[in-house]
């Protein structure tokens, strides 16, 4: 069942939210940014040009970081100065459960967690292929359902490490 973003009623819901035309430009530049490297590097050898690149994103002066654990899986939470209650974000780093940590991706989730008013949990769930799937999922797992009942939102990375889309959750099989 879909409703709106301000619908609370219903606890099984998912709403899509489009690209904001503010963020066209920014996006725009980071395909244009990330177009030189492709097909350069394959490989755990590629983690460290990637998270040098992830950041190369300025941080905000209105977020605080702080070194946790959430489901028992290491993170950051990114906090903005004025969070909401009862709202969290959990962020699946972009990197194909290969590349990224919570450390490379903290300023850009600082920008995403302050825009949608919510702080924000980045697991550092285990990377393939020194930890072989499932690993990487059942950390993740693990973040959401020690975070529900707050609603969630899951930020998905495509392929090109755009975003994709953005879905507010309420459950999870």
């Amino acid at each position: 069942m879909q409703g709106s973003a301000t619908d609370r009623t219903s606890r099984n819901f998912v709403v899509t939210h489009p690209l904001d035309p503010e963020d066209a430009a920014i996006t725009a530049a980071f395909r244009a940014m990330v177009s030189s490297a492709k097909g350069a590097r394959q490989g755990i050898e590629a983690r460290g040009q990637f998270d040098a690149f992830m950041e190369r994103v300025l941080p905000r002066d209105d977020v605080t970081l702080e070194t946790d654990t959430l489901g028992g899986v290491p993170g950051l939470w990114v906090q903005p100065a004025d969070w909401r209650a009862g709202e969290a974000i959990v962020h699946l780093h972009g990197g194909w459960f290969n590349f990224g940590s919570a450390k490379a991706y903290r300023h850009l989730v600082g920008h995403i967690a302050a825009r949608a008013g919510a702080r924000a949990f980045i697991p550092d769930y285990r990377l393939a292929p020194e930890y072989p799937f499932p690993a990487a999922t059942d950390d993740v797992l693990a973040c959401y359902r020690r975070e529900t009942p707050l609603e969630a939102i899951w930020h998905w990375y495509s392929r090109r490490a755009l975003p994709a889309s953005t879905r507010l959750l309420s459950e999870l099989p």
